[in-house]
């Protein structure tokens, strides 16, 4: 499919967010961006609603927006979906995930390993989150993904909006390894424990309540859909 205006446009925008351009609470000033970006005013408008159906920028009244500020609240909310969905999807991919898939998210763990051995954060947060999108696509359950999508364009921002505010940003990169051993392995449980100890550190960086993930975890562990899965 061809890429139109407003895709160009979005694909910018979203690298100037994501490179902190234009950091928390900035106003997009819509002729500004015109100008900026070389594209006329409608795709320009439309990019910026689809960034803003994304969550990542707050329309106002007027012809700016703003970059979208995420409460602690939300920034829990969006931790305890990314828990449940890692988590749940882990038998399917269990199940459908190829060696030659596990090899490739390996690739993916590797790249992001030797960014923050360089110091480079912005790419670090990318091939992280990278790493837990192509996980969930490995499910193969196109519902999951979509969402899992969504939750990577907010996860992300929220990584590089807490690094730029406190000059750090915390990854268990050794728990991509955890997850991978426990999938090559074929071990769901041993999955599902590895996915919240990966995720669980990193939220709680962000202020997320550690006794309401506390029991966000023990009823997913009480929520076994193995056999489910198994027989369907």
């Amino acid at each position: 499919m061809k890429q139109t205006l407003a895709d160009t446009a979005y694909e910018k925008l979203l690298d100037m967010i994501y490179s902190l351009k234009y950091q928390s609470g900035d106003r997009l000033v819509e002729q500004q961006l015109i100008n900026e970006l070389e594209i006329s005013r409608t795709p320009v408008r439309e990019a910026i609603r689809r960034l803003a159906g994304d969550g990542l920028v707050d329309l106002s009244t007027g012809t700016f927006a703003r970059i979208h500020t995420f409460t602690a609240k939300e920034k829990q909310d969006i931790g305890l979906v990314r828990l449940a969905i890692d988590t749940t999807v882990a038998p399917l991919i269990v199940l459908n995930a190829s060696n030659k898939d596990l090899q490739d998210l390996m690739s993916i763990a590797a790249d992001c390993q030797r960014a923050s051995d360089r110091n480079d954060i912005m790419e670090r947060i990318r091939l992280d989150f990278k790493f837990h999108q192509v996980l969930v696509e490995l499910s193969g359950n196109q519902v999951f993904t979509d969402i899992q999508e969504q939750l990577t364009k907010k996860g992300r921002l929220i990584q590089i909006q807490h690094y730029s505010e406190n000059g750090a940003t915390f990854c268990n990169l050794a728990g991509h390894l955890d997850i991978l051993q426990a999938l090559n392995d074929r071990n769901t449980n041993a999955c599902i424990k590895a996915m919240q100890d990966h995720l669980r550190p990193s939220y709680a960086s962000h202020g997320v309540d550690s006794k309401i993930w506390e029991v966000a975890e023990t009823a997913l562990r009480t929520t076994d859909v193995t056999p489910f899965i198994q027989q369907h």
